[in-house]
């Protein structure tokens, strides 16, 4: 009876799914590299910042803490742009 409830995804649907949630988090990376405001909301209260981008813990934790090999494995190399709030990240030390 729940199976009947249930509808089954098209393939199609599950890669545009992933593409969505890839987008996520480079535009985090994009609106770091351009917001001063943003970077400080990052710095100051991350959780809070990424409050409206719908990303899974694991993408979070990468963003916050600089994470960029992880980030590069799962979403591919980063350019220089997406890398800023990343490398700012890293340089600040504060965890």
């Amino acid at each position: 009876m729940l199976q009947d409830v249930m509808i089954r995804k098209k393939p199609a649907e599950v890669v545009l799914e992933a593409v969505v949630q890839r987008g996520g988090l480079l535009d985090v990376l994009r609106r770091a590299a351009t917001d001063p405001h943003f970077i400080a909301q990052l710095t100051d209260d991350g959780e809070a910042a990424l409050a409206d981008y719908d990303l899974t813990w694991r993408e979070e934790a990468a963003l916050l803490s600089g994470d960029i090999q992880w980030i590069e494995a799962h979403f591919g190399k980063l350019d220089a742009t997406q890398r800023t709030w990343l490398e700012c990240r890293l340089q600040q030390e504060k965890w």
